[in-house]
C-alpha cells in the first residue's frame, strides 16, 4: 500500500489489486460544514455541485460524455470534516480520472451562470430533505447535542444562507481551502502509483499552501430535545449521548458494543423493538466521530399511539447494555460480523479507495487490514462494558418528528 507524495503537493496512497477490472480514484478535501461560519453554511456543499460544472478547458457535457463513454462513474459527497470528489472507471482509465478530478477539483470555472443553476437545485435539494422525516429528526438532533456549534448544522446549508451566499464567496472558499496540505489523493484497483504521483504532483504543483482549518470543540452542554409537529403517518425518533472522537482508542470498544445493542437482525434493539413487538419496521444504533467529539444515537419510527411504548422498551435496553454490559458470546458474535465486513468490503476497488483516503485524510494514516483485526481481536469483554457504560449512563438527548400528542 503505498502512501507518499510529491512535496509541494497532497498526499497519495494507494492499494493494487492484481485481478480488478476497474480503478477507483479520489480526492479528499480536508475541509467540510463545520469549517464554514454561519454566512457561508452550505459552501462546501455548494462547491461539491458546483465542480462538475465545467473547468477553464472543459465543459460539463465534454466531462459528462467522458465519464459514460467508459461506462463509470463520477461522483462527490460532503461530510462535516472533509469533502471527496472520486471516479470509477474500466482497468486501464487511470490516465482519464485522475486528469479529470484533478481538473474539476483544481481548475473549476465557477462561472455565474452555474452558481444560480446549482443554488436552484441545491434549494430543491434542502426542500426534499424536510420532506423526509428520517433525515429532519436526525437533523434535529444534531442540533441539540451540538448546539449553536458547527457539528450541529446541516452539511447542505440553510434555505437562508444559499440563497444569500455569492459566486465570489464560494471562489473564496475554494481558493482557500482546496489546496496542500488538505488533499488527499487515494486510488484503488488496477492502479499505477508512480503514474498516480506523477500526474497528481504536476497538477497541484505551484497551487501554494492553505493552512489546516482551525476547529474549537464544542461544548459539554447539550440540549433536553427537539421535536416538530408533522402530520406523518408514523412518529421519528432518536436518543442521542456524547460519543467519542475520531481517534479515541476506546472507539473500536464502542463500535463493537454498539453492534449488540443496535447493529443488526441479531441485536438486542432489533429483537426486542422490531421481532417480539413489532413497534418499528428500522431501528439501529451507530456511532460518529469527529476531530474532537463523537455522537451516539439510537433510531426508530413507530405508530404515533406507540411511541410511549417504544421508548420505555428503547431506555430498557439502553440502561440494561449501560449498568451490566453485553455477553462474551454476543461480543464474538459482533467482533466476527466486522471481521467478515471487512472481506466484503475488500471486493470492490471503490470501497478500498475510500478507506485509503478517509483513513489518510482524518486519520493521517491507513490502517493495514490485519492491523485493524487484530486491534479488534484485542478488545476485551470488560473494554466494551465500561466505554458502553461511560457513555451511555448519561439520559440522552431525544429529537421527535410526527403528530401533535405524539
Amino acid at each position: 500500500m503505498p502512501s507518499d507524495g510529491p512535496t509541494d503537493g497532497p498526499s497519495v496512497v494507494s492499494e493494487r489489486m492484481p485481478d480488478a477490472h476497474s480503478v477507483s480514484v479520489g480526492v479528499w478535501v480536508g475541509v467540510g460544514g463545520r469549517d464554514e461560519h454561519d454566512g457561508i453554511s452550505g459552501a462546501s456543499h455548494f462547491l461539491e455541485h458546483l465542480l462538475f460544472k465545467g473547468t477553464d478547458s472543459r465543459s460539463s457535457r465534454s466531462i459528462a460524455e467522458l465519464v459514460d463513454a467508459t461506462g463509470g462513474e463520477m461522483n462527490a459527497f460532503t461530510t462535516k470534516e472533509y469533502t471527496a470528489f472520486y471516479a470509477r472507471v474500466p482497468a486501464g482509465g487511470q490516465e482519464l480520472a485522475t486528469a479529470l478530478l484533478v481538473d474539476v477539483v483544481g481548475s473549476p470555472a465557477l462561472r455565474p451562470d452555474d452558481v444560480e443553476t446549482e443554488r436552484q437545485v441545491i434549494l430543491e435539494e434542502l426542500h426534499l430533505q424536510a420532506d423526509d422525516p428520517d433525515d429532519v429528526v436526525i437533523s434535529l438532533l444534531y442540533e441539540a447535542v451540538f448546539p449553536g456549534h458547527p457539528l450541529g448544522r446541516e452539511v447542505l446549508g440553510t434555505a437562508e444562507s444559499v440563497e444569500a451566499i455569492g459566486r465570489d464567496e464560494i471562489a473564496g472558499f475554494h481558493e482557500k481551502w482546496y489546496r496542500s496540505p488538505n488533499l488527499v489523493v487515494a486510488a484503488a484497483g488496477d492502479v499505477d502509483h508512480a503514474l498516480l504521483v506523477e500526474q497528481v504532483g504536476g497538477a497541484f504543483a505551484g497551487s501554494g499552501e492553505a493552512g489546516r482549518p482551525v476547529r474549537s470543540a464544542p461544548s459539554p452542554q447539550l440540549e433536553p430535545g427537539r421535536s416538530l409537529v408533522r402530520p406523518t403517518e408514523s412518529t421519528h425518533m432518536a436518543w442521542g449521548w456524547r460519543g467519542l472522537r475520531r481517534d479515541d482508542p476506546r472507539r473500536h470498544a464502542l463500535a463493537l458494543g454498539l453492534h449488540v445493542l443496535g447493529g443488526g437482525l441479531s441485536s438486542r434493539l432489533f429483537r426486542s423493538v422490531r421481532e417480539e413487538r413489532g413497534l418499528a419496521y428500522s431501528v439501529y444504533a451507530s456511532t460518529s466521530g469527529y476531530q474532537d467529539a463523537g455522537l451516539v444515537t439510537v433510531y426508530a419510527g413507530t405508530a404515533p399511539d406507540r411511541v410511549d411504548e417504544l421508548s420505555t422498551v428503547v431506555a430498557a435496553e439502553v440502561g440494561e447494555v449501560a449498568a451490566h454490559g453485553v455477553t462474551a458470546a454476543e461480543l464474538a458474535i459482533a467482533r466476527d460480523g466486522f471481521e467478515g465486513s471487512i472481506l466484503l468490503g475488500l471486493e470492490g476497488s471503490g470501497s478500498r479507495m475510500g478507506r485509503l483516503g478517509t483513513g489518510q485524510s482524518l486519520l493521517g494514516r491507513v490502517m493495514p487490514i490485519d492491523e485493524y483485526v487484530a486491534v479488534l481481536r484485542s478488545v476485551t469483554l470488560d473494554d466494551v462494558n465500561a466505554v458502553l457504560a461511560d457513555v451511555l449512563a448519561p439520559e440522552p438527548t431525544l429529537a421527535q418528528v410526527g403528530p401533535a400528542g405524539g
